[in-house]
C-alpha cells in the first residue's frame, strides 16, 4: 500500500489556511494525507501565485493538488469564481473528490455561470457555441485544466478557447506536458504565464535546436522552475505497492500468418513509395499497429480506406483479413481472463478489437464492461460503477487510459500496446496509483515472430529496466524521440531491416537510451 512520510505532513499543512475547514473533512473522509501533495499545494500559491502547470508523474493525486490549490486560495479570499474543465468521462469523479473531499459542491455545466462558487464542465462542451461566448464574458478568479495536454495545440480549438477565458489565475493539470514536441511545452507554459518565455520566435532562438532537441537546457529549466512544478514517484518518496510484468507470448494461426506476411510486404512497398515522394508514413503505422491488434481491427481499416493505400491489392488483402473469424490472441486472452478470478481491466487501441474481444469472454461466462470514446458520460459512468461494484472485466479503449481511477483492479491486461511508453504508463497508472493496495499485475500479450515481438521486448525488459533506475519516463521517451517521433523510427526499423538487423537497431537504441538517461539520474528533468 502506499505510505505517506511520517513528521512531515504537520510541517506542509502549517502554511495553509485552508486546513482548519479541511481537516475534519479529511478525517471523516478517510483521505490520506500526503506530504507531496501538500507541499505543491503550498508552493503552487505562495511562490507561483496560484498560477502554474502541474504536471507530477501519473497516480500522484494531482486532483487532490488542484482541490487543495483551490481551497488555499478560497480560504484566502481569492477565488470567489472557479471553473473547472476536464474530459466528459471525468465529471463524475471531480464532481465526487470535491464532494467527498472537500466539502464541495459544484454546478455541472449551467448555460449561465453563477457570480460564485464553482463551476465544473467538461472541455468539449465548454468550447463550443453558445456556451463558449457565455463563458468567456465571465471574469473567473481561477481557471483549472485537468489533462491540459489536449491544449498543446496552439491553432486548436480546445487552446483558443482556455486562451480566450477571462482569469485572475490558471492551474494546467498534467503528467505529461511534453507528448511530441518542445513547442508544445511553450503553448501551455504561455497559457498559464506568457511573460514566461515571451514570444514564440524568442522561444525558439533561446531554447530550440529542433522541435525535439532543447538548447541552453539550464537556462530552460530555471525558467520553468518558475511556472511548473513536477515531483515523480520517487522525488515524492511514495511507497507504492509493487508491480510486476509479465510477457505472454501467442503463436498465430496458419490464416494469421499468412494475413500477416502478405500485409508486411505490402507495407514495405507502401513505404518506400511514400518515402520516394516525400509522404507522410503516419497511415502505415496505423496499418501495421493494426495487424498486431487484431483481423478484424484490420479489416475495418480496409473498408474505409479503399484503394489509396494498397491499390488493387487491398481488396484481396481484405478478403483475406475477412476470413479469419477467430484470432490466436484472444483464445489467449480467454483462457487468462478466465482463471484470474479478480477483477481485470483489459486494454486495446481500436474498437473493432475491443468488440471481438469482448464477445468472446462474455461467451467464456464472464461479466464484460466496455469504455470506450463513442459513450456518453452517463454510459461510461455506469460501466464504472458495475466495474467498481461487481468486478469482472473492463475492456477499454485509450479512452479508459486517462484520468480515472480504477483501483478496483490489479490486474491489468494489455491485449496490445501502443508504441509510446508514456501512453501506456498511463494505462497502468489507472490501477497503480495512490489508493491501490494491492500488487498489481502487468500482462502483455504478444503475438510471436511479429513487429509487436521487438516492441513489447523494448518495452517490457529494457524500458521499463530503464525506468526502475531512472525513475522518470519521460526521460525515456526524449531520447528514443530525439529527433522524430519514435513510432516513425520504429516504423523504419520494421519495414527497412533483415530480422536480425531490427534486433541490433533496437539493443541499439535502447543502449542509447540507457546512457543518456543516466546522466539526467544527477540532474533536474526538463
Amino acid at each position: 500500500m502506499a505510505r505517506p512520510i511520517d513528521g512531515l505532513t504537520d510541517g506542509a499543512t502549517a502554511g495553509l489556511r485552508a486546513w482548519p475547514r479541511l481537516e475534519p473533512i479529511w478525517r471523516r473522509a478517510r483521505v490520506v494525507r500526503y506530504p507531496h501533495q501538500l507541499m505543491a499545494a503550498g508552493e503552487i500559491v505562495d511562490r507561483l501565485q496560484g498560477s502554474a502547470l502541474l504536471a507530477d508523474e501519473v497516480g500522484l493525486g494531482k486532483t487532490i493538488e488542484a482541490g487543495l490549490v483551490l481551497e488555499e486560495l478560497k480560504a484566502r479570499g481569492e477565488a470567489n469564481l472557479a471553473l473547472i474543465l476536464c474530459p466528459a468521462g471525468l465529471l463524475v469523479q471531480w464532481r465526487e473528490e470535491l464532494r467527498t473531499k472537500f466539502g464541495r459542491q459544484v454546478e455541472l455545466q449551467p448555460r449561465v455561470p453563477p457570480n460564485t462558487g464553482i463551476v465544473l464542465a467538461s472541455l468539449d462542451w465548454a468550447k463550443r457555441p453558445p456556451q463558449a461566448t457565455v463563458y468567456q464574458a465571465r471574469q473567473w478568479d481561477l481557471v483549472i485544466v485537468d489533462e491540459a495536454h489536449h491544449l498543446k495545440s496552439r491553432g486548436s480549438q480546445n487552446h483558443t478557447f482556455v486562451a480566450g477565458l477571462p482569469r485572475r489565475r490558471m492551474l494546467l493539470v498534467t503528467a505529461t506536458p511534453i507528448q511530441n514536441e518542445l513547442t508544445e511545452l511553450f503553448n501551455l507554459v504561455t497559457l498559464v504565464k506568457p511573460s514566461v518565455f515571451g514570444s514564440y520566435m524568442q522561444f525558439y532562438r533561446r531554447f530550440l535546436l529542433a522541435p525535439r532537441r532543447p538548447r541552453n537546457v539550464d537556462e530552460l529549466r530555471q525558467e520553468l522552475s518558475t511556472v511548473m512544478v513536477r515531483r515523480t514517484r520517487q522525488e515524492a518518496r511514495i511507497a507504492l505497492p509493487e508491480r510486476k510484468a509479465e510477457l505472454l507470448m501467442v503463436d498465430l494461426t496458419p490464416p494469421e500468418r499468412r494475413l500477416y506476411d502478405r500485409a508486411t510486404r505490402l507495407l514495405v512497398q507502401a513505404y518506400q513509395a511514400r518515402r520516394a515522394q516525400q509522404e507522410t508514413i503516419l497511415p502505415l503505422v496505423l496499418i501495421q499497429r493494426e495487424l498486431c491488434s487484431s483481423s478484424f481491427a484490420l479489416a475495418d481499416t480496409l473498408r474505409r480506406m479503399g484503394q489509396s493505400w494498397f491499390g488493387d491489392e487491398t481488396r484481396d488483402l481484405l478478403r483475406c483479413a475477412e476470413e479469419i473469424r477467430h484470432n490466436q490472441k484472444a483464445e489467449a486472452a480467454r483462457a487468462l481472463l478466465c482463471g484470474l478470478r479478480e477483477p481485470a481491466l483489459v486494454f486495446t487501441e481500436y474498437r473493432a478489437t475491443q468488440m471481438y474481444l469482448g464477445r468472446q469472454l462474455e461467451d467464456a461466462g464472464l461479466e464484460v464492461r466496455y469504455m470506450h470514446g463513442g459513450q456518453s458520460q452517463r454510459q461510461r459512468q455506469e460501466e464504472i460503477l458495475a466495474f467498481r461494484k461487481r468486478g469482472g472485466v473492463l475492456v477499454a479503449t485509450e479512452a479508459g487510459g486517462q484520468g480515472l481511477n480504477l483501483q478496483t483492479a490489479a490486474v491489468v491486461v494489455n491485449y496490445d500496446l501502443p508504441w509510446n511508453p508514456m501512453r501506456v504508463e498511463q494505462r497502468i497508472g489507472r490501477v497503480h496509483r495512490l489508493g491501490q493496495t494491492r500488487e498489481v499485475r502487468i500482462l502483455n500479450l504478444c503475438a510471436r515472430d511479429t513487429v509487436e515481438e521487438h516492441v513489447l521486448r523494448l518495452l517490457h525488459e529494457k524500458i521499463d529496466m530503464f525506468r526502475r533506475v531512472i525513475g522518470d519516463l519521460d526521460v525515456i521517451l526524449r531520447h528514443l524521440e530525439h529527433e522524430k517521433p519514435l513510432e516513425s523510427q520504429l516504423l523504419e526499423i520494421f519495414l527497412t531491416e533483415s530480422k536480425q538487423g531490427i534486433e541490433r537497431r533496437m539493443n541499439e537504441l535502447a543502449l542509447s537510451v540507457r546512457k543518456q538517461g543516466m546522466q539526467e539520474v544527477v540532474s533536474p528533468k526538463v
